[in-house]
């Protein structure tokens, strides 16, 4: 009986096995910053008042799919995102409750985590996956002077639709895929989104490049208001299992 019961224990993980999938992005992301940030004073440029420029961060997603027709399927997603800067200030502003007029650091500390639950709608050379994605961004705003320091710090979720497409080149190993999630309210618009070509080789395994860009308005979050976008190239190593 005990050899009985591990036989179809054995047979029934092989068998999940063979109709689970999904698959692993690890990613590499420069980012151009621009826009404005503004809390409890004046309006900052990122560039010209807090000196940021470009950065380079790395984000990673996993996806979990199932046949079942009204289980979801689930995506992971973390971004680690940051920049800092550091100059002469020319004009004197407001940041907090401190006004700034000398040489200043500034660093920005965004974490990103996504949790999406999607549908497969299509799946043959055309894949199209719609659902929601709750994103839950924490972040950090910081300037120091020799002798001025004030910061800020941020921490929201954020219900969003999401979407994915991929398209198969016939009798290639190209794939081209856009993916992205969008929400606008109460003042508040937030999008992430990223278009790309995939070569896959053997077992899955393949390489992804592209354009992504992401958006960041936020309106009077614990008196913090960003009107900002951060946009560049990316490169991911990807396995479809």
């Amino acid at each position: 009986m005990k050899k009985t019961l591990g036989l179809l224990l054995l047979a029934n993980t092989i068998s999940m096995a063979d109709i689970i999938g999904g698959e692993l992005n690890l990613g590499y992301y420069n980012h151009a910053p621009s826009g404005t940030v503004q809390y409890q004073g004046d309006s900052l440029d990122l560039k010209d008042n807090l000196k940021w420029s470009n950065q380079s961060d790395m984000f990673a997603k996993v996806y979990l799919e199932h046949p079942l027709p009204i289980i979801p399927n689930i995506k992971l997603g973390y971004t680690d995102f940051t920049h800092s800067g550091s100059g002469t200030v020319t004009t004197p502003f407001q940041f907090g409750n401190q006004t700034f007029n000398s040489d200043i650091q500034t660093n920005f500390n965004l974490k990103m985590y996504d949790l999406a639950l999607y549908y497969e709608i299509l799946d043959n050379w055309v894949n199209l996956d719609v659902g929601v994605n709750v994103k839950y961004i924490s972040g950090s705003i910081a300037i120091q002077s020799t002798t001025q320091n004030e910061s800020t710090n941020f921490n929201v979720p954020i219900p969003m639709l999401y979407g994915k497409a991929r398209f198969d080149v016939p009798t290639t190993d190209l794939s081209f895929q856009v993916e992205g999630n969008y929400v606008t309210y109460e003042g508040h618009t937030l999008y992430d989104a990223e278009i790309g070509v995939r070569y896959t080789f053997l077992l899955g395994l393949g390489l992804e490049a592209g354009y992504k860009t992401m958006k960041l308005k936020l309106d009077g979050i614990d008196d913090l208001s960003m009107d900002t976008t951060f946009s560049g190239a990316y490169g991911k190593l990807v396995w479809d299992f």
